[in-house]
């Protein structure tokens, strides 16, 4: 079970005042994020919904970030949907260092027993951690508004002492791991299977508080907030790795620079 699921008597502290992870390994990667697009004007998202067609949820969540993002003046949205977001588009997308921001919203999935086959589901095929660990250039935020996609492997501790091991580790990782090696600033996904209405709440709340300059990690305890006002347990799926103090770049943050 998560740790988003700890309960002080009556309190959960995931959902009342917060948690967030921070991913510790050896031999980490320093982090990848493009400096230069911090300094950008414009907000720079990329918005992946939908890609194997039959989730309406999906679709229903792109509209409403779209709506949220267009109150954003400079802000620049692209938008990769249904049969357009092969695994060869999004993989090319992941790496090109463009983005301020990452959101995909659609079918994902994490293999116990070969984690490095773990991933999302593209319009043609499935997008592999295994196939992005060389990822270069990421964006500051990546949320993946999906099926399992906060989920890493567990292991011993004699399995990490273990030379051999600490050799597989990098052509082993899921998709969560891949990007928490390679050093990402910020990573959102779910530990289990989520409802759409679930996942429409969180990602309406996440995205209304970040781009009103809001902390990260009061962010995602707003997106916890919206679920379990549906009297949904979903709400402790959604796990935060990263710094909660973060702020998503705006552009009247842009604007206000020199």
């Amino acid at each position: 079970m998560p740790w988003e699921t700890l309960c002080l008597g009556k309190w959960f502290r995931a959902a009342e005042a917060g948690l967030s992870r921070r991913y510790a390994a050896e031999q980490l990667d320093a982090a990848k994020f493009s400096a230069a697009g911090r300094e950008r004007r414009e907000l720079s998202v990329l918005l992946v919904a939908d890609p194997t067609g039959d989730l309406p949820g999906a679709r229903r969540e792109r509209d409403r970030i779209l709506d949220l993002l267009g109150d954003e003046p400079d802000a620049r949205i692209v938008v990769v949907e249904g049969r357009a977001a092969t695994r060869a588009r999004l993989r090319a997308e992941f790496a090109s260092g463009a983005y301020d921001a990452l959101h995909y919203a659609g079918h994902a999935f994490f293999d116990v027993e070969d984690p490095a086959r773990s991933g999302i589901r593209c319009s043609d095929a499935v997008l592999s951690g295994a196939d992005l660990h060389a990822l270069a250039q990421l964006p500051a935020l990546v949320v993946f508004n999906a099926c399992e996609t906060g989920r890493i492997r567990h292991e011993s501790g004699a399995a990490r002492r273990n030379s051999a091991a600490r050799r597989l580790r990098r052509e082993r990782a899921g998709l969560a791991e891949v990007f928490l090696r390679n050093g990402v600033a910020n990573y959102v996904g779910t530990w289990w299977p989520v409802a759409d209405p679930s996942a429409f709440a969180f990602a309406e709340a996440l995205y209304a508080r970040l781009l009103r300059g809001e902390q990260i990690g009061k962010a995602v305890v707003a997106g916890r907030a919206a679920v379990r006002r549906r009297g949904s347990v979903d709400w402790a799926a959604y796990m935060h790795y990263g710094d909660p103090r973060f702020c998503l770049k705006t552009v009247s943050d842009c604007l206000g620079r020199p």
